[in-house]
């Protein structure tokens, strides 16, 4: 596996559609299973996240992506 500094960066967006699409797919395939999320700061100013399903997936985020995400959520309430 890569490590993070050679991925670039990934947006929330992107995370959710991730977790949407492995959601999707469990239900279409078995209608049982199970996701896990998990996330650490393995740097300043960057946070790791794994999605664990049948297969894992590692995405690292920038503080200012969940900064940017967080105004745009408020902004759509």
């Amino acid at each position: 596996m890569s490590s993070e500094s050679d991925n670039p960066p990934t947006t929330i967006n992107e995370i959710f559609a991730r977790i949407e699409s492995l959601l999707l797919e469990t239900w279409q395939e078995t209608g049982f299973g199970c996701l896990t999320i998990e996330s650490d700061r393995p740097k300043d100013k960057k946070i790791r996240i794994i999605i664990k399903g049948g297969t894992h997936y590692r995405y690292v985020i920038t503080d200012e992506e969940v900064v940017r995400w967080a105004g745009n959520k408020s902004l759509r309430s």
